[in-house]
């Protein structure tokens, strides 16, 4: 994963809101998608982590990378959002269906709904898991993080991102089981 410039920049260095976009997006983007799952409206949340973002640029002082701030700010809007839609969920409100995405044009259409099959299927898993698993799970195993990088994004040593991932992956596959089993 290349980290953005600003992670090198000095702290001393004042942060541009629109550089800092510019920059980001699609990394904050794919962290919303991941993080967020297939029901998660990615658009939606892009938009409220830079809109917290905004507003709390100017008390950000520099005491940790830019994207190290950045995830937090992007972990904590997917959790408020998904905690949102649990809440409309159960109170009997129903989501859009978000999971339905556009095949790519090189898949069959039988090859596009097994992928989003298998990917409903991973999302169902992980949205059952422990928060913190999850996240680990999804850093390391979808977005191909290195375990020195999440240890940056999260603020955990490296070796108890190591250790907390072997239990997470623990965690799925006993999961993965069990719904298997069910079916």
């Amino acid at each position: 994963m290349a980290w953005g410039k600003r992670d090198r920049a000095s702290v001393d260095q004042p942060v541009d809101f629109q550089s800092l976009y510019a920059e980001y997006v699609q990394q904050v983007a794919r962290w919303v998608a991941r993080l967020g799952g297939t029901d998660i409206d990615v658009d939606d949340v892009v938009q409220e982590v830079f809109v917290a973002v905004h507003r709390q640029l100017p008390g950000f002082r520099g005491e940790s990378q830019v994207s190290t701030w950045l995830y937090r700010i992007t972990a904590n809007q997917v959790g408020e959002r998904r905690r949102r839609d649990r809440w409309r969920r159960w109170l009997g409100g129903s989501a859009d269906d978000v999971a339905g995405h556009l095949p790519s044009p090189t898949l069959t259409p039988v090859e596009a709904l097994e992928r989003r099959e298998a990917s409903a299927r991973v999302y169902k898993i992980l949205d059952s898991m422990n928060e913190r698993y999850r996240t680990l799970v999804i850093l390391f195993e979808l977005e191909r993080l290195s375990g020195q990088e999440i240890a940056a994004l999260t603020g955990m040593s490296v070796d108890s991102v190591f250790v907390a991932l072997h239990r997470a992956r623990a965690q799925f596959v006993k999961r993965l089981h069990l719904e298997e089993d069910a079916s």
